[in-house]
């Protein structure tokens, strides 16, 4: 498996993503290892080879008081991202300071990603990611922001297209999994596994007198469909103030 990552590593050494001058993973926060931006800009930088559609991750302490949705859009067009004349794309902006008007994340899309991320998509990517951004495990939530987004690019593929260009979407898939795993690898703790429980108990310690089942409550998960009249927070298309029309959802974590 080591050796079936380094291939995959080694491989994209070779991508030429276009507008590789710019960044795509831009840590103001400084929530990153040097490692971890590194790995995410070599899977952002497949997935724009490939399908043409750019990703791009900023975070920061505080945009100061600013709505969330117009600073990313702002910020998104007038650093020239997106490919094409309709500056393809989509972006994920963490404000992750702690006071007044902060913890807020945004995904804004433009031009094709207003299709490929469609509200439902959003929606989904959001509950996978919110967990790890309330934890303020900021790695691991870019890094399944960034392979559900190539998700959604693989599924948005025509399907003309598809029969051409299968073996290179699989490729691609494991690519960006092996980049976002090494990723995620930072986070995770080797636990070596008991072979019986005896190893967790004290001798003389556990005597089992009684067993009831006892119905303590029911837990009621309830979601706010937010609209855009709500503090800039919420779905919606919009135009920023360099006159490109988005798409976005934002909220609080």
């Amino acid at each position: 498996m080591k050796k079936f990552l380094a291939m995959l590593l080694m491989l994209l050494l070779f991508v030429s993503p276009a507008l590789a001058d710019q960044s795509r993973v831009i840590d103001e926060s400084d929530v990153l290892t040097a490692d971890q931006e590194a790995a995410l800009e070599k899977a952002i930088a497949l997935i724009g080879e490939q399908y043409q559609f750019d990703i791009l991750l900023l975070t920061k302490d505080s945009i100061d008081g600013k709505v969330p949705r117009y600073y990313a859009a702002d910020y998104y067009d007038y650093n020239g991202y997106g490919y094409g004349d309709s500056h393809d794309g989509t972006m994920l902006l963490l404000v992750t300071g702690g006071g007044e008007g902060n913890r807020d994340y945004t995904i804004v899309n433009t031009g094709k990603g207003e299709k490929v991320m469609s509200d439902s998509a959003m929606y989904e990517i959001e509950d996978d990611i919110l967990p790890y951004l309330r934890m303020s495990n900021y790695s691991t939530a870019m890094a399944r922001f960034v392979t559900g987004v190539e998700a959604r690019l693989a599924d948005y593929t025509p399907a003309r297209r598809t029969a051409k260009v299968a073996p290179i979407l699989i490729l691609i898939g494991v690519a960006v999994g092996a980049i976002v795993a090494l990723v995620l690898k930072g986070q995770m703790k080797t636990v070596r596994r008991k072979v019986g429980a005896s190893s967790y108990i004290r001798d003389g310690s556990f005597h089992l007198s009684r067993v009831q089942d006892i119905y303590l409550y029911t837990s009621t998960t309830r979601r706010k469909i937010e609209t855009q009249s709500s503090g800039g927070h919420g779905g919606g298309g919009f135009t920023g103030s360099s006159g490109t029309h988005h798409t976005s959802h934002s909220g609080k974590f």
